[in-house]
């Protein structure tokens, strides 16, 4: 059997067992309420009471020694005393209570319980000692828990809600989505729900991890990938656990066409670690999760409240014409509303393109002499003497090949009739076409009553011009190719055994070994030496001074630039010397002094979570000034450095800004690839690189890396 077979049967395996763990938790056949009482509000009634509310099939057993019956359901002693032995168990007690209680479950034999009080890590010393316990109850057991600080789970399709909050006793789950959302936060998933249900993104499956002490997010989303009922996949992140797992999750969610969506909170961060290089200064945990989500196909919304929407929107345009063939039609009623338009499609990647001479001929036919025919069609004011005009224009426009979606923008909310029969007639044109469509209404809001056949439809009511646009950008993202792996690679040296702070010159011979051209150089040991090495090398030369622990030179006056003649490069060794005497001198650096180019940065950092990450930018000071870079993982694809370039200011002046002569761009590429092969090789030991600045010279001149720092791990 080969590798690739092999390796395609565990995750089928790995599929199949996380289905089957948490199959309980999202389709029980029974559940017992642990701590309902008379009181409805407390967590175990109130999931009682939503189940019951929305017509939860199977057994639901209250269980409370204090009541015959609660809610018009019979109430029992104990689990003992339950007619079958639950999937599923809730237990709402106190922290301590629940000890026994998930005990008690575990020596039953019962699949899944939701714990669902506080007390546990989040409180101090007493909270963690009392979660070692629960821990330590859980070990070995067959049961699987969710939470514990846990708001629940559920699954609308089959009345299953054990949320709390007061958001889910407004809940209706009318319509059944094919969106899984998986939270962080409890009192944000109830509002998220709520509304969502309101404004048409409607849920499949949800769930909130709590604590997280046995079933994680990851879990979570890996089963609602493989569910079938489930196309598309939100989180509410607020931290990552299980880095490499997310990876692999959303690996899996793009192998199987299945948009992965989140919002992760904690974007800023107030303060980041003492570091040494720019590299470990600018590339904060954010930076790298968004480097991870664009490199893996993640869609990442902004703002909460786009999260549901944005999910709810992809589900219902699965089986629509694949957004990103082509390009969109913005058709509004509001001249101002299109220009709006045309600034947000711009930030958001979404082409806006020409309509065909064919089209623009059939509406040139219907439309008055004052209209223009175009994209964005504005048909304004016509509509009052034609209210049939929006129609027929639309269905025109829809049809030309170079549209593959449409955002109609109206004006009036659908509150009177004539507001109504405008969005009646686009939702009418809507229906009989396979492109995707979205309603913008720029008065009014999306839970507007008269959106109602819009949600009956499934045609996504945005809350704002913007969100429009972004939600329009987002399914092109996830339908673009994303680029091949990174390689290993091959010849990587190795590096030195003693840990901390390499020097600039060990670290440019492992840029040598490496592929990467340095400059010429010496290296004098005092600073009358430095006069014979600026001989040897002849002409223009730097100096600079190796110090101990002294990771930026220039910064401690140790560099000295454009020195004409070998005396004057001693001069400017001794100079160092006098000014900075409490300095541990190593001795000098003199080299050859470098021709121009375009100056770049390239930098590693090791992230906790993701491994090594790649940096590229602006180089010299500007990557302080302007801090215009962008991150990759490691080891890069040739085609992924490619996008790096693209991402930042500095592409501009490597392809020829303002007439310069174009850089050796492919040079730098293989520069970058081998770099982060370098990193990846090294993950478990190295901790941050610079190489600023790196020139890159003309077209086939290479590229010129002159300065270098690296930190690493001492070998084990």
């Amino acid at each position: 059997m080969n590798t690739m077979t092999e390796t395609a049967l565990l995750q089928s395996a790995e599929h199949a067992a996380c289905g089957n763990a948490l199959s309980s938790l999202f389709h029980p056949q029974s559940i017992a309420f642990i701590g309902a009482s008379e009181r409805p509000n407390t967590p175990a009634s109130r999931g009682l009471r939503n189940c019951l509310r929305h017509g939860f099939k199977g057994g639901l057993y209250p269980i409370n020694p204090k009541y015959p019956e609660l809610f018009g359901v019979p109430c029992y002693k104990t689990l003992a005393d339950l007619p079958e032995l639950p999937d599923l168990v809730m237990i709402a007690l106190s922290a301590e209570m629940t000890l026994s209680a998930v005990a008690e479950c575990k020596a039953a034999g019962v699949k899944t319980v939701v714990v669902c009080s506080a007390g546990w890590e989040e409180q101090g010393p007493e909270g963690v000692e009392r979660a070692q316990r629960l821990q330590q109850i859980m070990v070995g057991a067959q049961m699987r828990m969710l939470g514990p600080n846990c708001l629940g789970a559920g699954n609308p399709a089959q009345g299953l809600c054990l949320g709390y909050n007061s958001s889910f006793e407004s809940m209706a789950h009318a319509r059944t989505g094919r969106v899984g959302l998986v939270t962080q936060s409890g009192a944000m998933m109830g509002g998220l729900l709520l509304n969502g249900e309101d404004a048409g993104a409607d849920i499949g499956l949800y769930a909130h991890v709590g604590n997280a002490m046995d079933i994680g997010m990851e879990e979570l989303a890996q089963h609602m990938l493989e569910n079938a009922q489930i196309d598309v996949v939100a989180l509410m992140i607020e931290g990552l656990r299980q880095p490499q797992r997310f990876l692999e999750l959303a690996r899996r969610a793009r192998a199987i066409g299945k948009p992965l969506v989140v919002f992760k909170a904690g974007a800023s961060e107030l303060g980041r670690q003492a570091v040494m290089s720019h590299t470990g200064a600018l590339a904060g945990s954010d930076e790298v999760f968004a480097a991870v989500c664009r490199e893996e196909g993640i869609l990442r919304v902004s703002e909460s409240e786009d999260l549901l929407s944005t999910a709810s929107a992809l589900a219902k345009w699965k089986n629509k014409r694949p957004v990103g063939k082509a390009g969109l039609l913005v058709f509004t009623l509001s001249g101002g509303a299109a220009s709006i338009l045309a600034d947000e499609c711009a930030d958001a990647d979404v082409p806006v393109p020409e309509l065909s001479a064919a089209t623009l001929q059939k509406l040139s036919a219907i439309l008055p002499s004052y209209v223009k025919a175009s994209n964005p069609l504005d048909v304004g004011g016509a509509v009052f003497s034609d209210p049939e005009l929006p129609r027929r224009a639309l269905a025109i426009a829809l049809e030309d090949e170079a549209i593959d979606s449409v955002l109609w923008v109206g004006v009036g909310a659908p509150r009177d009739d004539r507001s109504q029969l405008w969005l009646n007639q686009a939702l009418d044109v809507m229906a009989t076409s396979d492109k995707a469509s979205i309603i913008i209404p720029v008065s009014g809001y999306v839970q507007e009553a008269g959106f109602e056949r819009a949600r009956a439809m499934g045609v996504p009511v945005a809350r704002s011009l913007r969100a429009s646009a972004q939600l329009n950008g987002f399914a092109r993202k996830f339908n673009q190719a994303t680029y091949p792996p990174g390689e290993y690679g091959a010849g990587i040296p190795e590096l030195p055994k003693i840990g901390g702070l390499i020097d600039e010159v060990q670290s440019k011979a492992l840029l040598k070994a490496l592929g990467l051209k340095v400059p010429d150089s010496r290296v004098a040991n005092t600073a009358a030496d430095v006069e014979s090495c600026a001989r040897e090398l002849a002409g223009t030369v730097v100096v600079k001074g190796l110090a101990r622990g002294i990771a930026h030179k220039s910064e401690h006056g140790l560099v000295a630039l454009n020195l004409g003649t070998p005396e004057a490069a001693r001069a400017a060794a001794e100079k160092m010397q006098a000014q900075a005497a409490e300095l541990e001198f190593l001795g000098f650096l003199v080299e050859r002094m470098a021709t121009k180019g375009v100056e770049v940065v390239l930098g590693i950092k090791r992230d906790p979570g993701f491994g090594p990450v790649l940096m590229f930018g602006l180089g010299g000071i500007s990557v302080e000034l302007f801090k215009d870079v962008a991150f990759g993982m490691c080891p890069l694809s040739p085609e992924s450095a490619r996008e790096l370039i693209g991402l930042t200011k500095a592409a501009e002046l490597l392809r020829g800004f303002r007439g310069q002569p174009k850089a050796d761009e492919p040079a730098l590429i293989d520069a970058m690839v081998r770099l982060s092969q370098f990193a990846a090789h090294h993950a478990g030991r190295l901790s941050e690189m610079d190489v600023n600045p790196v020139i890159v010279l003309p077209q086939g001149q290479g590229v010129l890396a002159l300065d270098a720092m690296i930190a690493c791990d001492a070998a084990p």
